[in-house]
């Protein structure tokens, strides 16, 4: 997994961005994997910009680390996005970032070489205001190993957790009457077989967000909402992701590569608050417990962590403990059933780095006095995948020259592909 990194700055003008569109090079359609504009801290150190460094590396600067709200998200077989007539993106106000980075992820299984890819996103924008500028969030599983998946499974559910006390804290400090959500991305890899954006409020689940129920890897877009939806303080939300694993032999992890997993639902909505992260991580030590883990190594000081004991995992990663656990279809359904219990840990972020109080705080998924009824969710079936929103944003995306002729920024990468799943950090 590699990354590379150069800078992009800005003129500090305010103006909104009206549309997005993905600028994929030709013959590169399966190579480009998802693409993620990211603000980046306004405290940024300018004397690291001179070249870029493969990402996560010892040797990449913190300052990079800096870059971690998204600011707008793209995958596989999405077309252009058009922001509502009353909505767009804002850049050049105090608020907005003085760089953004824009960061390709590539997928190269046939590990094919000597590619040079030109991919990245065009933005469209005008000198005229929109009411309300726009913002996203993050929700859904925080991408770590803590998230797994056993092998041989026909269906296995993971959910991750937008809890009541993340957006009860910032909704109550930015916006008590709540933010208005108009489209939504739900994001998965290869094992997908259906997303769902649930909701709640008071104990009670309302109609769904958005929802995917035959998730195809290779068409993955904004859904645009039939109608806006409000989130208010201490409601609760849960990206819920189907998987299929029966084709392996080993767990799945959570992960970046495509055939590691992910379950994310990106939510465009407005007014903008100083929200940009609001997920979960489940507990790791009583996963382990299931497979008879009883003690760490103490401190830890390796990732990931070794097993102390019992004798069968001495010495083991938890990773290398959990692929040598000897998994059965009905291991897996009584692990399921657990994980789908357990506490999780809030992540809450705001822009910068910063966090609201409730990180890294502990909650319990929500008890659902009055569940909503939809139609059943089976993994693999052939429902529509979507009764609450629209799924096709290529039809507000036509005749762009047209309808913004004010401003075109156009943000695109060059990088030889050498590994069979690169990912790149480009500011430009």
């Amino acid at each position: 997994h590699f990354m590379l990194l150069i800078y992009f700055h800005y003129c500090r003008s305010h103006f909104p961005f009206l549309q997005v569109e993905p600028v994929i090079q030709k013959g590169h359609e399966s190579l480009i994997h998802h693409i993620l504009l990211y603000h980046c801290s306004n405290n940024f150190n300018e004397s690291v910009l001179d070249y870029g460094h493969e990402c996560y590396h010892p040797n990449m600067p913190d300052a990079f680390l800096t870059c971690e709200t998204v600011v707008f998200a793209w995958a596989i077989g999405g077309e252009g996005f058009s922001y509502p007539p009353h909505v767009g993106l804002s850049l050049g106000t105090p608020l907005d970032p003085n760089y953004v980075l824009l960061e390709v992820h590539y997928d190269n299984p046939t590990y094919q070489e000597g590619l040079i890819d030109s991919s990245g996103l065009r933005f469209f924008h005008t000198t005229i205001l929109r009411k309300y500028d726009a913002g996203i969030i993050e929700a859904g599983l925080w991408v770590s190993l803590f998230h797994n998946i056993p092998p041989g499974m026909p269906e296995f559910r993971s959910e991750g957790h937008c809890t009541l006390e993340c957006l009860e804290e910032a909704l109550e400090a930015e916006k008590p009457s709540g933010i208005h959500v108009f489209a939504v991305l739900l994001h998965a890899h290869l094992a997908g077989r259906g997303i769902r954006m649930r909701h709640f409020r008071k104990g009670e689940e309302l109609k769904l967000l958005a929802y995917d129920d035959n998730f195809d890897f290779n068409f993955q877009e904004f859904q645009y909402l039939k109608e806006e939806r409000t989130i208010l303080p201490g409601d609760n939300l849960i990206t819920e992701c189907c998987y299929n694993t029966r084709d392996r032999v080993r767990m799945t992890w959570g992960g970046l590569s495509t055939r590691s997993e992910m379950c994310l639902s990106y939510l465009l909505y407005y007014p903008r608050i100083n929200l940009t992260r609001c997920a979960s991580i489940p507990d790791i030590m009583e996963q382990l417990q299931f497979i008879g883990v009883k003690e760490i190594y103490r401190p830890v000081t390796t990732w990931p962590f070794i097993i102390k004991s019992p004798k069968q995992y001495k010495n083991l990663s938890f990773m290398d403990a959990m692929n040598k656990f000897k998994w059965s279809k009905k291991d897996g359904i009584s692990f399921n059933k657990l994980v789908l219990g357990l506490p999780v840990n809030v992540r809450c972020s705001k822009t910068d780095n910063a966090e609201w109080s409730i990180q890294g705080m502990t909650a319990l998924p929500p008890e659902v006095e009055r569940p909503y009824k939809p139609e059943p969710f089976v993994c693999g079936s052939s429902s529509s995948s979507s009764s609450s929103s629209s799924s096709s944003s290529s039809s507000s995306s036509s005749s762009t020259s047209s309808l913004y002729p004010n401003f075109v920024l156009q943000m695109t990468v060059s990088f030889l592909i050498f590994s069979n799943t690169v990912s790149i950090r480009h500011f430009s």
